[in-house]
């Protein structure tokens, strides 16, 4: 959806300095966030090649077991450089070639790409792919993804410029399956060493500030884009190999146009000082995660909690920052005061107060004279009923069964106003009408 990908162009900055030492003054600011931000549970570790440099663990899953080191988080969108990894490596056995046609290798993609697009431009979101959320999060299916292909319903734009889609990596999974003949998640383990868990426990989502439990789905065929998973013990072993792994240190990049680069499935980034910096956020509804590599100083660092809304979104990046930061002996401080999510929140409370109190005066006034404005009035009820029903969903980018998901308290608000405005619109109609009939008769 637009908002998670606004997300991902908000991260964490590693710009100098080298990892402090752990000690219980450093550790504590994990439970600091946590608590200031309502987070059920969170995972940090800060890895070399080699060893561990800090492991944290705070809070607990949802199933109420204390968070550690085997705790499964979903991964969302960091999914996307294993697959790229993956693909990549599959690629260097040459089953496929990068700069093959996908319609070659995947006929059942046919009527959703140009014949000109390639695995590369999959990779690099140069396709022209629309990010179409009716398309993606679809939880419980169980399909390959080399199923869904062929029922995909999307408008392509021009090929070339970079549109950040997880529809490229659905097909990129597609692909995997298609040439393999092979579970995607079997690939994935054989060529990446990435294991994804079989199970989740429930993430949570914002409920009115407090967390509300979510049974985050696992989409089958949604692997490839944001559904692979795995503990924080999984995603920082990953987040070691890749340091030195050839796909994400691969000069091989396109410009995004927001000041960084885009490769196998990382955003790059050259840092002030020179230093190149590899990175990729992920959300799902109740996961949020975030990798940020540094191969030029042997540091990666990796950041995972069970609870995501998506107007959290700013929140959590801001806190993902500033634990980078301090791991790297710098000292930025955190985003404070409201956010989108407390400003959306509070207004749409308000407006539904607002809208209770005139539903009641006019369900109170019923038996008097309407005057003579009040089928005007119904049908200003009605006009604003109708842009809040096609205008909200319209700017999320989302149907509000998918923002249901993301943004359940947003959602019932949403709902309550609906219901409040076709309240006034009824009663000071059938006002207008009893008066006219009365006149009439």
């Amino acid at each position: 959806m637009r908002i998670a990908h606004a997300l991902l162009t908000v991260v964490a900055v590693l710009t100098a300095g080298s990892p402090t030492s752990p000690d219980p003054d450093v550790a504590s600011d994990i439970a600091v966030v946590a608590e200031e931000l309502g987070l059920p549970g969170v995972a940090f570790r800060v890895v070399s090649e080699h060893e561990v440099l800090e492991n944290v663990e705070y809070g607990l899953d949802g199933d109420g077991a204390p968070i550690d080191e085997a705790t499964p988080f979903v991964w969302g969108s960091v999914s996307k450089s294993v697959t790229a990894a993956a693909v990549y490596s599959l690629a260097e056995r040459r089953a496929p070639m990068l700069d093959e046609p996908v319609n070659s290798i995947l006929p059942e993609s046919n009527s959703i790409v140009p014949g000109d697009v390639t695995i590369d431009d999959l990779i690099h979101h140069t396709s022209g792919l629309p990010h179409d959320v009716t398309e993606l999060d679809v939880w419980g299916r169980t399909e390959r993804a080399l199923d869904v292909v062929p029922t995909l319903d999307v408008g392509v734009a021009d090929r070339g410029t970079f549109r950040y889609s997880s529809l490229n990596y659905l097909l990129l999974q597609a692909i995997v399956e298609k040439v393999t003949a092979e579970p995607f998640a079997d690939v994935v383990a054989r060529e990446t060493g990435v294991h994804t868990a079989g199970t989740v426990a429930p993430g949570h989502v914002p409920f009115f500030t407090f967390p509300r439990s979510i049974d985050t789905g696992i989409d089958s065929a949604g692997m490839g884009y944001g559904y692979l998973s795995g503990s924080i013990d999984e995603l920082s072993r990953y987040a070691s190999r890749q340091l030195t792994a050839p796909s994400s240190n691969s000069p091989d990049t396109v410009p995004t146009g927001s000041g960084a680069a885009y490769g196998y499935g990382w955003y790059v980034e050259t840092l002030p000082d020179g230093t190149e910096m590899r990175w990729h956020s992920g959300a799902v509804p109740g996961y949020f995660t975030h990798v940020a590599l540094v191969p030029e100083r042997h540091l990666a660092v990796v950041f995972a909690t069970n609870r995501y809304g998506e107007l959290e979104a700013d929140a959590l990046a801001s806190a993902a920052r500033s634990l980078v930061l301090t791991r790297l002996g710098l000292d930025e401080p955190r985003a404070a005061g409201f956010g989108l999510y407390e400003a959306a929140l509070i207004a749409s409370s308000a407006l539904a107060v607002l809208l209770a109190i005139c539903a009641t005066k006019t369900l109170l006034g019923f038996g008097t004279a309407p005057g003579r404005w009040a089928p005007a009035r119904a049908l200003a009820a009605l006009a604003a009923g109708s842009l809040l029903y096609f205008g909200l969903p319209a700017l999320a980018g989302a149907p509000m069964p998918t923002l249901a998901r993301w943004a359940p308290d947003i959602a019932l608000l949403f709902w309550i106003l609906l219901a409040e405005l076709a309240l006034i619109a009824v009663a000071l109609g059938a006002r207008a009408l009893r008066q006219w009939t009365t006149a009439h008769v």
